[in-house]
């Protein structure tokens, strides 16, 4: 179920009669405790989100969508859990320099426990989701605000499924009064689930870079990001860490949780909707520069990610006056 910003923020129940009476209580109950922590988050971030909607169900969340470049923020403590997915962009510290508490990359997520302030430190395009708990809450909701509750600092949750489960609920959002509500709920409970499950599974629990390689990872990592509009093959990958392609195929699954393919199409796309938001470079010129082998290559990547043309995205970035300070 999907809440217009505007009906949102009025608190108008009669701009609500045509939704489910499920959705209009649930909505008094995030009013009770979270609108001011929202606020007060988006405060901190110093930007409007470029999507917002709610989802209700066996697993209700409120759900935003950011996109932000070269940021280091203090965001204050929540009085209830919140996860966070990261979908595209550089990497993510949280903590103090020199003391880092969480790395955070694409595709991988973070629950992060009531009361507990966090730093944000990042260079770069970041593009990620924050889901917010209501007050009561039932099933995995409640089992993983127990988890939370155990803890002091972030706890990460290293699953592609997770991330790519995040990514399909946030294109719901997007598309607002046209969501399929039945289809998010179902997407709603097994992204949590799945998030319980990563993190009390020990073989799955943890991203240790130890066990990947991880420097020559991110030299690999560092290489995509420079040349998005060149060779990225995983022969040309695997080349540059200095291994066999199988042996470059199985390290990257294990560190990055998704194939290196897949994550080259996420850079580039990454770095497209930069474009498309901060210039008015055209919409060809962007699939080029951004490696894409044509123009309809490119529109057809962008819609089955962002369930939207690029021409279509970018007039809804140009539309939104505060979505401009998330590129500050």
């Amino acid at each position: 179920m999907i809440l217009l910003r505007a009906e949102f923020q009025n608190n108008n129940p009669r701009s609500l009669t045509s939704y489910r009476k499920e959705a209009y209580l649930y909505q008094k109950s995030i009013m009770r405790f979270g609108m001011k922590f929202w606020q007060k988050v988006r405060r901190d971030l110093g930007s409007q989100p470029l999507a917002e909607g709610m989802v209700v169900g066996d697993a209700p969340l409120f759900v935003e969508h950011y996109l932000f470049k070269d940021i280091e923020r203090t965001v204050s403590a929540a009085d209830a859990p919140v996860f966070l997915t990261q979908f595209g962009g550089s990497r993510v510290r949280e903590g103090e320099q020199g003391s880092w508490r969480a790395t955070v990359m694409p595709s991988q997520s973070l629950l992060v426990p009531a009361n507990c302030k966090t730093h944000w430190h990042y260079t770069g395009t970041v593009d990620f989701a924050v889901f917010y708990f209501p007050d009561q809450v039932s099933g995995v909701s409640k089992r993983l605000q127990q988890l939370a509750a155990k803890a002091s600092e972030p706890l990460a949750v290293n699953d592609a499924l997770v991330s790519s489960l995040a990514l399909q609920l946030v294109k719901e959002v997007h598309k607002g009064r046209g969501c399929d509500e039945g289809f998010m709920s179902m997407l709603s409970v097994l992204m949590l689930e799945q998030s319980y499950r990563s993190l009390t599974t020990p073989e799955t629990s943890g991203f240790n870079p130890r066990h990947v390689h991880f420097s020559r990872l991110q030299t690999v990592l560092s290489y995509i990001r420079e040349h998005l509009g060149e060779d990225l093959s995983v022969p040309t990958l695997a080349g540059k860490a200095g291994v066999s392609v199988a042996h470059f195929r199985r390290l990257f699954l294990e560190a990055m949780g998704t194939p290196p393919h897949r994550y080259v199409i996420a850079a580039r796309l990454e770095q497209a909707r930069t474009l498309l938001a901060v210039t008015t470079m055209p919409i060809g010129q962007i699939g080029e520069v951004c490696g894409f082998s044509s123009q309809s290559h490119f529109t057809a990547c962008f819609r089955s990610t962002h369930a939207s043309t690029p021409a279509e995205y970018r007039l809804h970035i140009k539309q939104a006056p505060v979505r401009a300070d998330a590129l500050d």
